[in-house]
Parts: structure tokens; sequence; C-alpha cells
């Protein structure tokens, strides 16, 4: 499974956030110390605070921080957030349009793999991605 540029980034944001909780950190210090996208990483952000795990500060001194809860977090629940789930067309089968849906056997053993991905990241919390010092 690859995971989008979104998930990348919300990942990345949570733990460069985890590692500095004493300061409000700006969008730009962030995508200047990863080299991505300002305006992808800020959209990002914008996501994360309306989730609620984020608080956003605005003016001179504003930035971003962790909500007090955001530690604790599952993995797999803000993965499940950025991500539409979906590995394949056949898991929407408003728009699915393959051929061979009705003997295909392809689609449960997708819906197994997906269950073992969330169930390694909903054993770990954004406390345990930032290990490393940065």
């Amino acid at each position: 499974m690859q995971l989008t540029y979104h998930t990348d980034y919300a990942l990345r944001v949570l733990i460069y956030l985890m590692s500095r909780p004493e300061r409000k950190v700006t969008t730009r210090e962030m995508a200047e110390f990863y080299g991505v996208s300002l305006n992808h990483l800020t959209k990002v952000a914008k996501a994360l605070t309306r989730a609620g795990w984020l608080v956003s500060t605005r003016g001179a001194g504003g930035g971003l921080m962790l909500a007090p809860h955001t530690p604790d977090t599952r993995l797999g629940e803000i993965v499940r957030f950025t991500e539409s789930g979906d590995i394949v067309e056949c898991f929407t089968p408003a728009t699915n349009t393959c051929p061979i849906i009705k003997s295909c056997a392809l689609k449960p053993v997708l819906y197994q793999a997906r269950r073992a991905f969330f169930e390694v990241l909903d054993a770990h919390t954004v406390r345990d991605l930032a290990r490393l010092e940065m």
C-alpha cells in the first residue's frame, strides 16, 4: 500500500511537533526543514487542526502545537483520516468498472491485507514516532 503525500506530510508534521513540545512551530519552518512544499504542508496542517489534533495560534508569535490528547492518538486513526482506504477500484461499488468483479478473489485478500496494515498502525501512537532527535 502506498500512502499519499497528504498522509506522509501529516505524519511528518506530528513527528516534528512531537519533538518540539515546548514551543509553537510555523508551517514554514517545517516545510523548510523537510524540503517540501509550504502550500501542501499548510493544507495538511489545516486539516489536522480541523480534526482537533493540532492547536493553531495566529499572529506574531503564533504557530502550531499538538493538542494535549494527540501524543496518545493511534496512528491508524490518523491514517484512516488522511487516506481513502480504497486500495483498488472495486472497493467503491458506485464507481467500480472492473469487468471481473463477480469472479475475482482479489478483493477479500486485499481487505485482509488492509486490516492487517491498520492493526499494526493501531498498535502505535504519535508519541511512538518521535523517539529520535531531529
